[in-house]
């Protein structure tokens, strides 16, 4: 059996993932262990690189799960320690960022005090000079100060991407991690307040090849994995994301049709350019925030926006059509419209997701 397991989730990583492997394999040669690679059906086909090189090299400690139907960080490492056979699992970027002589650090931290969590901190350490740009520093430290109300430890790093926990506390979540979820490590302190933990500094690196995964958008599911979490999936972080932007359309849509009237148009003209504004705001906020920029060519993005506007349309039908059945059956009408304003609402994001943002 493995002393411990290395899980590396990846998307668009071929300019680094083998570069990685063979810095890991030079690092760790005292040690027996796995490499387990989860890749997201990347178009740059890394899990085919990774799969070559396994085979080439006759490495049978390297393993590639490439995954077709799903994506997101938390269901990859899930997927990944299903397959693995180690107690310990160490989970870390597929960037090249995360130094493997850290995963001797986590090793070592675990066995002298048996613990169940070991954290690889990029800002334990004031006097350590961290690789990251000065937008990726500022967007993690906002991160960091937001989630730390959600967590009973005193973690300094709850957004890392590199950790060692057991395995066994892994199958005990998996069930209640938020699948589509990028910080796995924020997830797992939530769900679980009473794990024995110890961080570590890190040598966190600079990235040389490819671009960051960090953006607004991970910023913005952060924040709807919270609510995931505190409402026990009842309301999922891409419905909450969806909904956020849809409260900013009915803000683009009110502000631009008074700017229309202001100007001398007549309402009908106004109105209808405030609405198209406003849905065209929608969809490529959407794209960009709550689907993680999944239309990320131009031919996509105006295929997208007219799947969109024409499946708009259906929701603006079911809005309409509730509000007047209700009405009609003497509701108010503030409970009229805003069960109208659920239902259109309801139904956009079920078409959104499953037809116009489907992956």
């Amino acid at each position: 059996m493995n002393d411990f397991s290395i899980l590396i989730p990846t998307y668009n990583e071929k300019d680094n993932i083998l570069n990685l492997i063979k810095e890991i394999q030079s690092t760790l040669v005292n040690f027996e262990y796995e490499i387990i690679v989860i890749d997201d059906n990347s178009p740059d086909k890394t899990a085919e690189l990774v799969k070559e090189f396994a085979r080439e090299s006759k490495q049978k400690n390297i393993l590639c799960i490439e995954r077709i139907w799903q994506k997101g960080l938390s269901s990859a490492v899930i997927e990944g320690m299903a397959v693995s056979n180690s107690e310990l699992i160490v989970i870390m970027d597929g960037d090249g960022q995360h130094d493997p002589k850290n995963i001797i650090d986590l090793i070592e931290a675990q066995k002298k005090e048996s613990l169940d969590l070991v954290i690889g901190s990029r800002f334990l350490d004031d006097n350590v000079i961290s690789g990251l740009s000065e937008k990726r520093s500022s967007l993690s430290k906002i991160g960091i100060k937001f989630t730390k109300p959600f967590i009973d430890q005193n973690v300094t790093d709850p957004l890392t991407g590199l950790f060692l926990i057991r395995r066994s506390i892994l199958q005990r979540l998996q069930k209640k991690l938020y699948k589509d979820g990028f910080k796995i490590l924020f997830d797992i302190l939530m769900l679980d307040r009473s794990l024995n933990s110890k961080e570590i500094q890190i040598n966190f690196r600079s990235r040389i090849l490819g671009d960051s995964k960090l953006n607004l958008s991970t910023l913005a599911h952060l924040v709807g994995q919270i609510v995931d979490n505190i409402s026990y999936g009842l309301i999922p972080s891409t419905f909450f994301v969806f909904s956020l932007i849809g409260s900013i359309g009915v803000s683009i849509h009110l502000t631009s049709l008074y700017i229309f009237l202001e100007a001398g148009h007549v309402y009908i003209m106004s109105n209808f350019l405030g609405s198209a504004l406003a849905l065209t705001s929608n969809y490529f906020l959407n794209n960009f925030l709550t689907f993680n920029n999944l239309h990320n060519s131009w031919k996509k993005r105006i295929n997208g926006l007219v799947k969109y506007a024409f499946l708009n349309s259906l929701s603006l039908m079911a809005n309409i059509g509730v509000a007047s059945l209700l009405y009609l059956d003497n509701f108010s009408i503030a409970v009229s419209t805003l069960m109208g304003i659920t239902a259109g609402l309801l139904l956009n994001y079920f078409l959104s997701r499953n037809i116009v943002f489907k992956h």
